[in-house]
Parts: structure tokens; sequence; C-alpha cells
């Protein structure tokens, strides 16, 4: 008895210091776990919510990606996890996996309804719904569009609204509202809330009646579950390329309208204007960087992967990966893996501030960590489907920050010693997880 007394005095002294307790849980290493040790008690719920202790949290622990969500022509998104997850994320993965869009289904042979997953930010899958019908051939009429704003890990804040769509695009033969017509963008605030922006990309050509220069680009943000207009403006593009890129970056909007420039738009002044891309890319693809002033760049060059920073006027060099060497590495290692060197190499998807890269060969898709400077297989298109060469994906992160539960009033929950079972069992997981030893008789 005397020797649990003197336990349970000494970790009732660690807990009681507010500094170190800070330090324990900030060890907890993933959202999950925090969020649980915020339910032991109030004073640490108090600790846990702090927007300055989550602040460092998340640097520390950035949030983890828990899967793809990938576009295999017109059917269902497909969401592949990233594997290996540690058992902490399991349920998480799970959840997301099993999650349906819904997408109609109304036995007409000639209505096609295509979900297309054009954002993903903060657990939040921006989609678009787009069903038409196919005329004997002559065009395709367009019976409805929607945009959804789904969270796969909070189904119950799912919604769909109506896009605002111009009488131009609206035009029965307007052949520019594929994937190239829009795109469906979100930035995160300070807060950590999300805005929606919906971008109408606007090419008359598509109904041969003015220049096939033009290009008009209307911008229309979120707001109470209505689109409004913030932007609009019409520049002058020669050979505009049909898979355009875009990120938004604080108010700018990034466009990769062509494969030698970037047209940027000025959502405050609505205004565009162009950044060169260094010469001699064969792809390339931006992100988003730390600096809401500058944007990052990772381009191609036969096997030779470079990464830039854009800020100010100029583009600075960040590093190069010979990528040619490790993809023979990982052919050595992956005996699934064919063909690799052969196969055109494409960028799919980079990462914020460049940290990954998404490429493509042949039915294969790969992980590239930049920092880590690792290439693994992420996916691989199986024999006895079609692949397409413009493979779409977009990453799915944890939710952040997380979202703590209400503290029922329950008196156990104000002590440290004891606690019933259940919050005991909560706190040895979480000083565990955090490296701390407990006595041994816990």
């Amino acid at each position: 008895m005397e020797d649990d007394a003197a336990a349970a005095a000494a970790v009732s002294k660690v807990l009681s210091d507010d500094d170190l307790l800070a330090e324990i849980l900030v060890r907890a290493g993933f959202p999950t776990t925090l969020v649980r040790a915020a339910a032991v008690c109030k004073r640490w719920l108090h600790h846990a919510s702090h927007k300055a202790f989550l602040r460092r949290f998340r640097k520390l622990n950035p949030p983890r990606i828990l899967g793809f969500y990938t576009q295999i022509f017109q059917g269902d998104p497909r969401f592949v996890p990233m594997l290996p997850q540690p058992p902490e994320l399991a349920a998480a993965v799970r959840i997301v996996k099993g999650y349906s869009f819904g997408a109609p289904n109304d036995g007409d042979s000639l209505v096609s309804h295509e979900v297309l997953v054009h954002d993903c930010r903060n657990g939040s899958v921006s989609t678009a719904l787009r069903s038409t019908r196919n005329h004997a051939m002559r065009f395709e009429e367009l019976l409805g569009f929607t945009v959804g704003m789904d969270s796969p890990l909070c189904p119950e804040k799912a919604m769909a609204i109506d896009p605002p769509l111009s009488p131009h695009h609206q035009h029965p033969k307007y052949r520019g509202l594929g994937p190239a017509g829009f795109l469906i963008l979100s930035r995160e605030e300070k807060d950590g809330s999300l805005s929606y922006f919906f971008v109408l990309l606007e090419n008359p050509t598509s109904l041969d009646t003015t220049s096939e220069t033009n290009f008009a680009v209307h911008v229309f943000m979120l707001k109470d579950g209505a689109w409004c207009m913030l932007a609009s403006a019409t520049t002058q593009i020669d050979h505009w390329r049909e898979d355009i890129r875009a990120v938004l970056v604080d108010n700018r909007i990034y466009i990769m309208a062509t494969y030698i420039e970037i047209t940027v738009l000025d959502l405050t002044t609505s205004s565009f204007s162009t950044v060169k891309l260094p010469p001699g890319l064969s792809d390339s693809m931006i992100s988003r960087a730390d600096d809401a002033s500058s944007v990052s760049l990772v381009g191609m060059k036969e096997h030779q992967l470079g990464i830039w920073l854009h800020k100010g006027d100029s583009w600075s060099i960040v590093g190069t990966i010979c990528l040619r060497e490790m993809c023979a590495n990982l052919m050595m290692s992956d005996c699934s893996v064919k063909d690799m060197i052969i196969s055109p190499l494409w960028i799919i998807h980079v990462g914020d501030n460049a940290e990954f890269v998404i490429l493509q060969m042949g039915r294969s898709v790969f992980y590239l960590d930049t920092r880590c400077r690792t290439l693994r297989t992420l996916y691989e298109t199986p024999e006895d489907e079609l692949y397409q060469v413009d493979f779409s994906i977009q990453p799915f992160m944890m939710i952040w920050p997380p979202t703590f539960p209400a503290i029922k009033c329950d008196p156990t929950r104000f002590a440290f010693w004891p606690l019933d079972t259940l919050y005991y069992s909560d706190l040895i997981d979480v000083l565990w997880l955090s490296k701390v030893r407990l006595p041994s008789h816990c």
C-alpha cells in the first residue's frame, strides 16, 4: 500500500506540473491520441485545445496523408490508402475508404454521371457531379451540374451546391465544361477554416464565336451556401493547354494555362500577370509554399527532377533529384514494377512546399518524398483495367485541428488519482505513446 501511495504521489506530482504536462501531450504524435488525452479531464482538455499548444503540436506532428483519391475514367473516385499506417489512424482510414460520393443511377444508358474530385484540403473533398445525355453522337447535352463539399470523416457536413454557370457555359453544344473548363479550389484561413472558390474558365472558341486567344476567368467564393462573384478578367493566351493546372496562394490564382508560362490572376485587382517558367521543362506543376508571396515548382528534364521557388520576380533552384537511379533501384527491389525506365514519366500531383511528388509511369503511380529522397510504389492499375495517361490524384490528409469532445460533469475527471478504469487506460496510452515511463505496477 505504501509503495502504491508513493507511486501515485510521484505520478500526481509529474502531472500537476503544467509545463511537464504540455511536454507529455505534445509528444502524443497523432491527433486521435491527443483527443483521447483531452478526454481525461478538463485540465488536460484546456492544455490540449489551447491555440498556442496546437500550433506547436502541428509543427512537431504535421497532419499525415491517409491516402489518395484516384480518378479512373468515368468511374467513381477510388480511395487508395497510404500504407503502412500506424494503428492509431486505422479507424480513420477505414471510414474514408468506405465513404461513397453517391453518383445517381437512373438506368438510362444514354445518360452518364461523372464524379470528379477537384480538391482535397484538411479533410474536405470538393467534387463536381456532371450529368450528360448523348444525342445520337451529335452532341452531348448537359443535364445537370452540382458542386459537392464532402467530409468523409464528418459526413454530416456534406453539402451540394449548384455552380454559377454563365449562359455561355449552359449552351448545349459548349464543349468546354469538362475537367479543364472549371476549377474548384480551397484556401485554409488563419482560424483553420476553409474557404471555397469556383473558377470558371471560358474559352469561347468552343462555340467558334471569337478569337482563339481569348481566355476569360470568373471567380466565385462560397458564402453562406451561395456563390458570390469575387473577380472576373479576360486576357489573351496563345496555345492554351487542355490539362490546366492551378493553385490558390493567398489572393492570387496561379494558372498553368500554357507549357511555357504561368498566368497569375490577382483576386484583389482582377488583373492578370505572367511568370515565365524555367526553360527546357518537359512537364511541371506548381504548389503552395510556406510564404504567401511565393510558389513552389517541380519540373522535369528527362529523368532529372528540379524543385524551384518563385519569390519576387525570379526563380531560385531549391534542389535536384536524379530519378533514373531511384527508378532503377526501385525496379530491382520491387519485381512488380516493369519497364519503368522506358515508360514516359509524368508529374500528376505536388504536395504543399513540394514536400512530395506523385509520378506516373505507365500503369504505375509512385510517391516521391523530396526531403528524404525516397521513392515507393503507391498504386498499380490492374492488368484487366484500362489506364489513362492524364491520371488524376488528390491526397487526403488527416483533419486539423482535431475536434475535442465535450466533457460531461463527472467528479472523477477532475482527479488525477485514482481514475476509473477507462480514463486511467487512456492516461497510460498517452504516457506510453509520449515515451514517458510509468511506475512498474502500472
